[in-house]
């Protein structure tokens, strides 16, 4: 059976969402105006707010793409390993893989500065929620034979996830080397695994 044919509606569009992601990441989210944007995907104004509405438009679908994209690679990892943590070091690296990209920079830029603008039409915390409903649902279907007590297995999930994105959002993690970066997350797995595997959280 062969291909279905792409519209060229979907190609604009998929054109346009990536002028925007480089634009933002290149020159910043406030100078990535829309016109800047248009010119970069070869398209006129016009032609985006077809698409796109207005700019709120743009990066509301620029924020789906990318979750959307994130999402998927997620749910098609197969976690390999004999252990626990050998699993755990797998899941860090696919994650890492995905946080250490220019598209998760850009939609951190998207939401911090859609938040701060009264006149957005983007929220921010539905994006959230739903990028963070995805992790739990992927944790869970990964461990789900390995997990503790739900408590527990939140804590972990939790810390497991803001580790990655701290490493990711540091000024400039080009300041160490690739190999102290892949010790830290193996540190980090070593530390999640622990917890997964005691005997508990104590207040």
């Amino acid at each position: 059976m062969s291909a279905k044919p792409v519209k060229k509606r979907d190609v604009t569009r998929a054109r346009v969402i990536q002028a925007a992601i480089d634009c933002i990441y290149e020159v910043g989210f406030n100078a990535a105006h829309t016109n800047r944007i248009a010119e970069a995907a070869g398209v006129s104004w016009g032609v985006l707010q077809y698409h796109f509405g207005d700019k709120d438009g743009l990066l509301e679908a620029v924020l789906n793409h990318i979750f959307d994209e994130f999402s998927s690679t997620l749910a098609s990892t197969a976690v390999e390993g004999e252990g626990l943590q050998q699993r755990m070091e797998h899941l860090i690296e696919t994650v890492w893989a995905l946080v250490s990209q220019p598209e998760y920079r850009v939609s951190l830029a998207i939401l911090r500065n859609a938040g701060k603008d009264e006149a957005s039409a983007i929220d921010g915390q539905v994006q959230v929620e739903r990028w963070a409903a995805r992790i739990s649902a992927l944790w869970d279907e990964l461990f789900a034979d390995e997990l503790p007590a739900p408590e527990q297995s939140d804590v972990a999930r939790r810390l497991m996830f803001a580790a990655l994105r701290g490493m990711a959002d540091e000024i400039n993690p080009r300041g160490r080397s690739a190999r102290a970066l892949r010790e830290e997350r193996r540190a980090l797995a070593q530390a999640i695994t622990f917890l997964l595997q005691s005997d508990g959280i104590r207040a």
